[in-house]
């Protein structure tokens, strides 16, 4: 069936005999259906109103369902971090961002700062959403802190203390933990709080050692 503004055929519709097709039939005029739906009563109406709003509806949960927007993925990252809260090494650390930028990762710095302030102008006001919703208490937040150091310095180390190819690591890693449950999340969002964490020595934090032979 085809539903359009109806036009009178001449030709006939070659099916290759797949299926049948009677252009008289199986053509619907949509000025034809409005006037149609025009003279119907009201519950039979209503009827049609209701049935079209659920169809739309499923459309759009199901979509909301398996699609997440940036909140809800930091939102999802979040408490999955506090769920999954086993450190394996607790380290005493320094919070230095200058000292951590441009020095420990000088190397790096240029492309730190630049993955940053490109991604806080999308992202920057989300996290700040997200912190006001989730409203974390001390406990929760000290929970990530001790969780992100010990596994972002974890995969520093397999990539050979390369920032870049770790905090991707880091990204992928944690972009596969959330998916299991099918739903697609913002992969970028997952960076910018990465990096955002980064900025605040949460991820790849200055070991207190290392910090201070290198002051």
């Amino acid at each position: 069936m085809i539903l359009t503004h109806k036009k009178n055929y001449t030709t006939d519709f070659d099916t290759e005999g797949k299926f049948s097709f009677d252009k008289k039939k199986d053509i619907w005029d949509v000025e034809s259906i409005i006037k149609d739906v025009r003279k119907l009563e009201t519950e039979k109406l209503k009827e049609i109103n209701d049935y079209l709003l659920n169809e739309l509806n499923e459309k759009y949960y199901a979509g909301q369902r398996t699609q997440a927007n940036e909140i809800d993925t930091i939102i999802d990252l979040i408490e999955y971090i506090s769920q999954h809260r086993e450190v394996k090494k607790l380290r005493e650390t320094v919070i230095d961002p200058e000292y951590k930028i441009f020095k420990r990762f000088r190397e790096f710095a240029d492309n730190i700062i630049s993955e940053y302030t490109t991604l806080l102008t999308v992202y920057g006001e989300a996290v700040e959403i997200v912190n006001e919703t989730l409203g974390i208490d001390e406990a929760q937040d000290i929970i990530i802190m001790l969780y992100l150091q010990d596994i972002s310095m974890q995969i520093l180390q397999e990539a050979q203390n390369d920032p870049i190819v770790a905090l991707n690591k880091l990204v992928a890693y944690f972009e596969e933990k959330l998916s299991i449950n099918g739903k697609k999340y913002d992969r970028m969002a997952i960076k910018f709080y990465l990096v955002n964490e980064m900025i605040k020595c949460r991820v790849f934090p200055n070991e207190r050692g290392e910090y201070n032979d290198g002051k």
